[in-house]
């Protein structure tokens, strides 16, 4: 018996919030850009430790900087050093790849560059005044944050980014994030600093990756991942790779983490030989943390590497302007605004438009519409010719796998679609008009589906059942909070969001229109390679794919494509995706999983048998063989080993850590699509069809030639949610534009 004979009528889930969301925001303070935990005992005593201090006088504190301007001046002999030893990242390479997924842009570059001399000046004054009093690297981190920027030269270039005098326009989004709070107008503005839900660990207190309670260093990411991660074939029951790809989706909207590179030239950075041995040290850069192979790994032991590259995150001043501990920058803007799609400055933007009829620029071929060739490929695919195929849009990372290209593809199509149509209702709109119109309507859909669709099946229906994250089914919401910052976390996007990797598969089926597999293809062959979805009927079937092959469980297993061959290209190997993010996290001070446990409600464990709440014995027990302290415990290694409950995917500090952001991302959007009272707002009327929009709907508009969708693909079809045929409009709603006809009054 197929779906089709199978279907009955479907129940709408119910959403709930957890009470430590709510009390999250009631404790939220003005313009504050940490959410706190209560202030321990400790604090307080380290308070009156620092306050006995001699304060630091602007002299010093200008010295401070000039003093990291000369020594990043320094730094010019040593990176020439490297340009002529070709110490770089070579084309076609794994390395070529992990670049790709975290190029930096000029701006990001330019910012970087001031936040990385901040970073030097607040070391130097670390170094000179908190060691001759004896004040730990912890609390020297609070002091240095105590002093201001404003009167050195870094002052001026820190008030330039996060500018409070910027103009604002009323209607439509910046392309950049900005100005979406009238008293914050930097809030959620790209290339500015991720958001801490707790103070960064830093193992010298300002910017050395974090240190192990006792000893020298951390276990090694990669052996971490090797005992921890193991590759087990585990499908989820009903869940569809649909959910993985929208989660990848999101977070590329909502974060980018650009990597570090020469300060001078420009240039790539490379912090492992190319046979995958170390480096001497006179060629290794600053901007360096390799992750250590085991000579005895089960993988790459066979292919002699024993360095897996790492390069530092391009860091980001401080929002108030101040010195302090390393912030790092999102390149993404910080609001769910389809960024990856429009781009998140102008420059970008107006490159993808084509500044007629309000529609993205695009290429035809085969009478179907692609996205358009990128102008840099070696910058965005693992080429080596100009020539190759590779795909521009809104983020660099669209060609990373054939379906994120693909859903970049169908979302390029739907701005095009509504433009289209919206011109046909008002044929006096300007392409200005038109084009801004059609990417508020994009935006909303995809913030429909975001909260209506997606979040219900990874944190549960259980969890969201309050009216904090429940939408309106009709009229307006009034969530919009001036004070509510919606910048993205550094543990969300840094960790908690990272889940969805462990639910990818690594054979991507390609599904004709009776839900059979034709043939497949191998995740480790495709990377950064999106050419094969211009290939008859590939489209198509990696659209069916998403909305029929089962996603794999998010629990510690990942696939090998992964684990061993992230990024291959014409090698036998790759990388490893979990060391890469384990290693991300030390780099950006998040402190261990036993914290963020206790800040999001569960107690703090003294020993390792207090992960039993949470964990199964046999993960403890590798815990305890991996980690030497409770304290110790990486958050993603922790947040991943957390056995899932309810009817979510994700655990419980997970579950509470992008939960913690999706609520202040609906609540800090004045722009969000339901939200009532604004110049932005729209009508009843237009709520009232964005509210009919779907992913399925989505895909059917937008594909080549799809027949039958289940109506929500973000599950399996069965019989309460049947396929369907796509031409009908009753089982998958079609929102109608005509409520954005404007009547012209009479002359």
């Amino acid at each position: 018996m197929n779906a089709n004979d199978r279907c009955k009528s479907t129940k709408t889930a119910s959403t709930e919030t957890s009470t430590f969301l709510i009390r999250t925001y009631r404790n939220q303070t003005l313009g504050r850009a940490i959410v706190h935990q209560k202030r321990s005992r400790h604090t307080t005593q380290k308070r009156a430790k620092l306050s006995g201090l001699p304060p630091v006088g602007d002299d010093e504190i200008n010295l401070s900087v000039k003093f990291s301007e000369s020594n990043l001046g320094r730094e010019t002999r040593m990176e020439n050093s490297l340009i002529r030893s070709n110490t770089r990242v070579k084309l076609e390479t794994p390395q070529h790849g992990q670049l790709i997924a975290s190029y930096p842009s000029a701006e990001g570059l330019r910012h970087g560059k001031n936040a990385l001399i901040a970073t030097k000046a607040s070391l130097y004054i670390s170094h000179k005044h908190c060691q001759w009093y004896g004040i730990d690297d912890d609390d020297c981190g609070a002091f240095v944050m105590s002093m201001k920027m404003n009167t050195t030269s870094l002052g001026d270039r820190c008030a330039a980014q996060y500018n409070k005098n910027a103009d604002c326009y009323d209607k439509y989004r910046s392309i950049d994030g900005s100005c979406n709070h009238i008293s914050h107008k930097t809030w959620g503005k790209a290339h500015t600093s991720y958001l801490r839900l707790l103070e960064p660990q830093y193992g010298d207190g300002i910017q050395e990756p974090r240190k192990p309670v006792q000893g020298k260093a951390l276990p090694s990411a990669r052996y971490i991942s090797t005992v921890m991660f193991r590759e087990n074939d585990s499908a989820e029951s009903r869940k569809t790779l649909s959910l993985v790809q929208w989660a990848e989706l999101i977070e590329h909207d909502l974060a980018f983490t650009p990597v570090r590179q020469m300060v001078h030239s420009g240039n790539s950075i490379m912090c492992c030989r190319q046979d995958g041995g170390f480096l001497a040290p006179r060629y290794i850069h600053p901007a360096c943390m390799p992750i250590s192979v085991p000579k005895n790994d089960p993988f790459y032991s066979k292919h002699r590497q024993l360095c897996m590259n790492y390069v530092r995150s391009l860091m980001a001043m401080r929002p108030d302007c101040h010195f302090g501990p390393a912030e790092q920058m999102n390149q993404a803007t910080h609001h769910l605004d389809g960024s990856m799609i429009y781009g998140a400055d102008d420059e970008t933007a107006w490159e993808l438009r084509t500044f007629s009829k309000g529609k993205l620029s695009s290429e035809m071929k085969n009478r179907y519409e692609y996205l358009p060739q990128a102008d840099e490929p070696l910058q965005q695919c693992q080429v080596s010719s100009n020539k190759s195929a590779c795909y521009k849009s809104g983020d660099v990372r669209v060609n990373l796998h054939p379906q994120l290209a693909v859903m970049h593809t169908v979302w390029l199509r739907e701005h095009n679609r509504i433009a289209g149509n919206l011109a046909l209702l008002n044929p006096h709109w300007d392409d200005e008009t038109l084009y801004h119109e059609a990417r508020r309507i994009v935006i909303a859909e995809i913030q429909h589906i975001t909260y209506n669709e997606w979040l219900p099946l990874v944190l549960g229906s259980k969890y969201l059942k309050k009216r904090d994250f429940q939408l309106k089914k009709t009229g307006f919401s009034n969530d919009f909070t001036e004070n509510i910052n919606p910048s993205v976390s550094n543990s969300f996007a840094t960790a908690g969001i990272r889940f969805r990797l462990s639910m990818m598969d690594g054979t991507v089926g390609l599904f004709d229109e009776s839900r059979n597999i034709n043939t497949s293809l191998e995740l480790r062959d495709n990377f950064n390679q999106p050419k094969t979805i211009e290939k008859p009927t590939h489209l198509d079937s990696l659209i069916r794919g998403l909305a029929t092959q089962r996603s794999q469980k998010s629990d510690l297993y990942y696939e090998n494509d992964l684990t061993q061959m992230l990024y291959k290209n014409n090698g036998q190997f790759g990388m490893d995706a979990v060391s890469l993010d384990i290693q991300r996290g030390r780099d950006h001070g998040l402190p261990g999983y036993n914290q963020y446990r206790k800040f999001c409600g569960l107690p703090a464990v003294k020993s390792f048998d207090g992960f039993l709440d949470v964990m199964s014995k046999s993960t403890v027990t590798k815990l305890k063989d991996l980690y030497a302290h409770p304290d110790d415990v990486d958050l993603l290694v922790g947040g991943m080993a957390e056995q899932v409950t309810d009817d979510g995917v994700v655990g419980f500090t997970f579950r509470c850590i992008i939960g913690e952001q999706m609520l202040r991302t609906k609540k800090g959007d004045r722009f969000f699509y339901d939200v009532a009272n604004q110049p932005s707002s729209f009508t009843e009327a237009q709520i009232s069809e964005i509210r009919k929009s779907t992913l399925a709907r989505v895909f059917c508009d937008n594909a080549d030639d799809i027949q039958m969708m289940q109506p929500n693909v973000f599950i399996l079809p069965s019989g309460s949610n049947c396929l369907v045929s796509c031409s009908g409009t009753d089982a998958i709603q079609q929102p109608n534009l005509l409520p954005w006809k404007e009547v012209l009054a009479e002359s």
